[in-house]
């Protein structure tokens, strides 16, 4: 009965943050590992539009929910599992159909766990990092970077067509270089706070003793 209450309980936002978890893993990949090999070019336009569209209900579950005050805890929790759901279902596929070195892979995905990582610890010690609009361009433009790659007809990522491969190492490395200032970042926001707590807890006691 609480399953049955919760999902008739969910809304419009968190209905889009539900299609995006649920078809990132299961349908993108298969998509993408199938089609791409193919190489037609109004083909990859459809797929990386396809990826385009489901990177925007990231944005429009966020600003509906703001907008018609139906944020939830269930929301909260999911958005940022969908995200990442999206963008590794995409870099794993692309890299098992050869359109990305596994280096790129790595490094984004490691990004993304660290940041996790950082995230947990703050809540372990109860307090959280605040999404930056620095990280949300990094989001974008790594969306925008993932799409490209998948339109790109050039499948052997060799320089024959310096044009299309040049444009995306180039938007690749400008990813790479704002995903890990976007890191750095969350870094020294999480030491700011962390110390910050430290201080407060040390204050605390200090108190108490006197």
């Amino acid at each position: 009965m609480k399953v049955v209450t919760m999902f008739k309980s969910i809304n419009l936002p968190t209905l889009l943050t539900l299609i995006r978890l649920i078809v990132s893993p299961l349908v993108l990949p298969l998509l993408l590992v199938y089609l791409l090999p193919l190489n037609f070019t109004w083909l990859n336009a459809l797929l990386a539009l396809l990826f385009l569209g489901m990177s925007i209900t990231d944005f429009f579950d966020g600003y509906l929910a703001r907008r018609y005050q139906q944020e939830t805890r269930l929301g909260k929790l999911l958005d940022p599992l969908a995200d990442k759901f999206l963008t590794y279902s995409a870099l794993i596929a692309l890299l098992a159909v050869g359109k990305i070195y596994f280096y790129w892979v790595i490094l984004l995905i490691g990004r993304e766990f660290f940041v996790m990582g950082l995230r947990n610890v703050a809540l372990e010690y109860n307090f959280s990092i605040q999404v930056s609009d620095f990280a949300k361009l990094k989001t974008a433009l790594l969306m925008f970077c993932i799409a490209f790659i998948i339109f790109n007809p050039y499948q052997d990522l060799s320089f024959k067509e310096w044009r299309w491969n040049g444009a995306e190492v180039l938007l690749l490395a400008i990813t790479i270089l704002f995903s890990l200032s976007s890191a750095q970042r969350y870094y020294t926001e999480f030491l700011r706070c962390y110390r910050a707590r430290e201080e407060q807890g040390v204050s605390k006691d200090q108190h108490a003793d006197r």
